[in-house]
């Protein structure tokens, strides 16, 4: 029983998109977090890690596949104990690749916060200068001192 629900649970956070998006393409890509470790140097290490342990799963999923049906009935509370292990990691990993996804997000996210912070000053210092004209349909640009539009 304990296998047929592990074997669900892997397969479906197997083909379960991480992400809607795709890092492939993304201009800020090259953002540093505050380690000091950028995204692809972070995502690598988060990979390698669960590709190591796609690699012992595998390993313990075909010695539970060997093992006779006997065998299977006898030792469950074992093999339940250890493919629940397997189960825990693997939310663990979901839950890693989804925070160092948010947080490169929320880094993106901060810089143009950023750019429109100056953006926002830029059209306030315009509007400030221009706060005295006036424009009128199929005339030259009318200045009014004193009139506030």
């Amino acid at each position: 029983m304990m296998g047929a629900l592990f074997l669900y649970v892997i397969t479906s956070i197997r083909f379960t998109p991480l992400t809607s998006c795709s890092l492939e393409g993304m201009e800020n890509d090259k953002l540093i977090a505050p380690d000091g470790m950028g995204i692809e140097y972070r995502l690598k290490y988060l990979v390698d890690r669960t590709a190591d342990d796609i690699k012992v799963c595998s390993n313990v999923c075909d010695a539970y596949m060997k093992k006779r049906p006997l065998a299977k009935a006898l030792m469950s509370p074992v093999w339940d104990a250890k493919l629940l292990c397997f189960i825990r990691l693997f939310a663990t990993r979901r839950k890693e690749f989804e925070f160092e996804l948010t947080l490169h997000t929320s880094r993106g996210v901060d810089t143009v916060n950023a750019k429109l912070d100056v953006i926002e000053e830029t059209t306030r210092s315009l509007n400030e200068q221009f706060v005295y004209s006036h424009f009128c349909p199929n005339r030259a640009l009318i200045l009014v001192p004193g009139w506030i539009l």
